[in-house]
């Protein structure tokens, strides 16, 4: 929120399964969202968004009151996980979502669950 206070874009990804970040966010109710970070990437994964080009770079980000954007995480991540498994180039599904989000920030941080630090 510091970045924000100084004029900064900043998107906060929470790719932990827990959806701590969501929840600490205000977001109480992090499992009853309806686009959240696993909705992007199956559709990534699925092909539902070729290149990336059908996920449009707005979708699903909630805005906080204190200037930050959120893209959401919750339990559904769990699933994604098992589903990644079979999936070629799986450690670059993250990276094609912040490909097409970027253009929109300054600064974008990544939550992720502790087994991942």
């Amino acid at each position: 929120m510091g970045l924000a206070k100084q004029g900064k874009k900043v998107l906060l990804i929470d790719a932990d399964a827990q959806g701590s970040l969501t929840a600490s966010l205000g977001f109480t109710e992090p499992d009853s969202l309806e686009v959240t970070l696993a909705t992007i990437m199956g559709n990534l994964i699925n092909d539902n968004a070729i290149n990336g080009m059908e996920v449009e770079p707005g979708e699903g980000i909630l805005h906080h009151e204190e200037g930050i954007d959120l893209m959401p995480g919750n339990i559904e991540l769990s699933g994604l996980e098992v589903s990644l498994v079979n999936v070629m180039s799986r450690e670059t599904v993250l990276r094609s979502y912040i490909e097409i989000v970027k253009e929109s920030y300054d600064y974008i941080l990544i939550d992720c669950m502790p087994s991942l630090a």
